[in-house]
Order: C-alpha cells, then structure tokens, then sequence
C-alpha cells in the first residue's frame, strides 16, 4: 500500500498509480499553456543590480522570517534552521534548478558566480518569467509608482494601487508604502472633497484593475457609504478616529462602486499582514452594496481561510486567488484548493506568483504546480473528477479563469 501526499489514507498499489498518472497528466496539461500571474511585485529592471544568493533572499519571503547573514561562514546554519520553512523551501527549489548548482555554504562561490554571470545579460530576469514560468501575461502591482512598469518586458499589465486615496484625508498623510494623493496629483488638496473624488475617478478610470492592500493600512472593515460622513474628515490633520475611519471607509466604497460600474476588477489582500481587521469577512458589508463589482480576493485569506471558503459560496461576485497561499504554506494551499472546488466550483479560482525576483516567482509556479496536481489527482481518485475535467480545472486556474476576469486576449 503507498500513500499519496494528500490524504492520510493509504492508497493500493492500482489507486497509486491512477493518482501518480493524473498529476502527470495535469502537469503535461499545464506544460502546454502559458500562465496568467494575477498579482505580482516584480522589481524594476533597474533593481537587478549585483545580484547574488544574498540578494535573492533578502528580496524574497524568506527575509520576513529570518535575514541571510552577512558573514558567509554563518549559511550553513541560516539554511539548516529554516529547512522546513516553505519560503525556504521553493526558492531553493527554484535557484537549483535555474542555477544547476545545490544551495549549500560549500556551493557558495561557485552558485554566486552563475547567477551575477547570468544576469551580465540585462534580460535575464525577463526571460526567466518567459522561459522558465512560461507566463502570457503578469499583472503588476508597483507600491513604489502605484501603476507604473519600470520594465521593458512586455507580458506586464499594470495594477493600480489604490490605498492612499483611502488612508489620505489630507497632503500631510502617507499610506504604509509612503504614498499620498498630491505625489502623483498636483494641488489636489487645494480642492473641496467633491473636487477630490473628481480627481480621485479620473486617475483611477485609467486602468482596467484596481488593488487595495489596506489591511496593512486601517484594514479591511468598510462600513460607511455615506458620502457627507465622509467629508467631515477632509483636508483635517488631526480628525477624530470616527471621522477618519469614515473618509477612509468610504473612499474604499466610492472607489469600488466606480469599479463596478465600469466593469472593472477589484483585487483586495486579505489575510497576513497587519492581522487586525484583516479577514475577509470583513469585506462582506461592501461586497453585498456592490453585487455588480467582482472582488478577486488574495491569498486564500490565510490564516482565516474558512472566512474566503464561505464567501466564495455565498456570493457570485467574489473570486478565491491563490496567489502567495502556496509559498506561505503548501499544505494549507492544498487543503483551500480542495475545499474551494467543491464549495465554490472551478470558475471563480485564480492565481499569481506574489514576489518581487523572477527566481521566487519561479519558486511560486513549482508550488503551484505541486498543489494543483497532487490535488486534482486525489479528487481523481476518490471519484470525483476524470482525468480530463482535472486537467481543465487545472488550466482555469493557470490561465483560463483571469483571461475571461479581467478581459485579457485568449
């Protein structure tokens, strides 16, 4: 008797290999079709400067955890006490098989070298994502210039970051990436609060997706939806927490509504990060004012989960991206993967990468992979999916479901 990674059963010899035959069928299926990122960070090609192991993980996931030492002598034991991390886990992965060489102290120089000989070629980072991702298109949320691409790579589509509008009632106000209004809008405080939402609209009717991460900001709690609650708040320093929360709440509303009535996607954070008010449950009291948005929720909601799981179910206009899920936690990702399927069916699940470096980006499609298809094939086995209706939801999930979402050519 084997056991599959997903389930705590054993599996007979014959139910092995029908799993084993699956997951390499839906990775032949994923093989042939060229991903859709729905969410990344992805440096300017001016940042990929003197790029080393060191670089690679203090631009990664792995330096939230625990910071690459800067004596050599000290790697060893960085790596031996974060062997089990996931972040760990699949940038290794991934800089092993992009490098050819294993990631030890004894490797050391010799892995430095390939990788500052590979980027002599300014395109490298560019073609890792073309090559060795395989992605059709990459939709980029810059914190650093909210809707800008600082690259020559041609698969990026930009995402506009939305959160200083919300967390900046006044020029003096900056959201948690440093940004406020007047940086990208001259004199814009120099308005009244109905020439503010003026502005407010004609930048963001520029785009074609939105984002907001604000529960690294205020959170995720939007309660107010009245626009003269909203503008007590305006242009004051020192507002009154109701006041402030208000303007913030209902800037996130009115930019929402706009969204919905362009036909525009939202995408929200949810989840890791400043961990109050960050559920997306929360989210419930303007997903139910705007039936007609579609929300592209991030990253499983991790820890709360079940929080996602339960409004995918209960609200058509609400999508379950993956992104990020897998490197936080590959087994949570398998478990959410599962229980999103049969709550929410294969037409409202996506995913992306998440990450700053094209080797972690790589990192994040291996992980992706391994869920998708150790998945897919468990459900196979247990009877509730052939080979070919795996395969496909496997591919809505890569590609199909963000082409049809968010309007991008087949």
């Amino acid at each position: 008797m084997q056991q599959s990674p997903c389930s705590a059963a054993p599996l007979s010899p014959a139910a092995f290999e029908a799993w084993n035959d699956c997951r390499e069928a839906v990775l032949r299926h994923l093989d042939g079709l060229r991903g859709i990122d729905t969410h990344s960070h992805h440096l300017a090609d001016a940042q990929f400067a003197g790029v080393n192991l060191k670089f690679l993980y203090d631009h990664s996931y792995c330096d939230w955890m625990d910071h690459y030492p800067a004596d050599d002598r000290d790697v060893a034991e960085f790596l031996r006490r974060n062997c089990c991390n996931s972040y760990f886990y699949w940038l290794q992965t991934a800089v092993e098989r992009l490098y050819g060489l294993p990631v030890t102290a004894e490797t050391l120089p010799k892995l430095n070298a390939a990788i500052a000989d590979a980027y002599r070629d300014g395109a490298h980072h560019l073609r890792i994502l073309e090559e060795n991702c395989r992605y059709d298109r990459v939709l980029l949320d810059n914190y650093a210039h909210p809707g800008r691409v600082d690259s020559v790579g041609s698969r990026f589509v930009p995402v506009l970051r939305c959160n200083m509008f919300a967390v900046c009632n006044c020029a003096s106000r900056r959201d948690h990436n440093g940004n406020n209004p007047s940086m990208f809008l001259p004199d814009v405080y120099a308005r009244d609060f109905e020439g503010y939402l003026e502005a407010v609209k004609a930048h963001v009717l520029q785009y074609r997706i939105l984002k907001f991460a604000i529960a690294y900001d205020e959170g995720n709690r939007i309660d107010n939806f009245d626009k003269a609650r909203a503008a007590a708040a305006y242009g004051q320093e020192r507002p009154s927490p109701e006041a402030y929360h208000n303007f913030y709440s209902y800037m996130v509303y009115y930019i929402c509504r706009l969204a919905g009535e362009n036909g525009m996607v939202v995408q929200f954070h949810t989840g890791l990060g400043r961990m109050e008010d960050a559920s997306p449950l929360c989210l419930r009291p303007l997903i139910e004012a705007l039936p007609q948005l579609r929300f592209d929720l991030f990253h499983g909601g991790y820890p709360w989960m079940d929080d996602l799981l339960g409004l995918l179910h209960n609200y058509a206009n609400v999508y379950a991206d993956l992104c990020w899920l897998p490197l936080i936690s590959t087994s949570a990702a398998k478990r959410f993967l599962r229980e999103a399927l049969e709550v929410g069916g294969a037409s409202r699940l996506l995913w992306g990468c998440d990450t700053w470096t094209s080797e972690e980006s790589y990192g994040a499609t291996l992980a992706f992979r391994r869920v998708a298809s150790e998945t897919l094939a468990q459900m196979h086995v247990e009877g509730y999916l052939s080979r070919e209706e795996a395969c496909d939801i496997a591919g809505r999930i890569w590609r199909g479901n963000a082409v049809a979402l968010f309007g991008l050519e087949a």
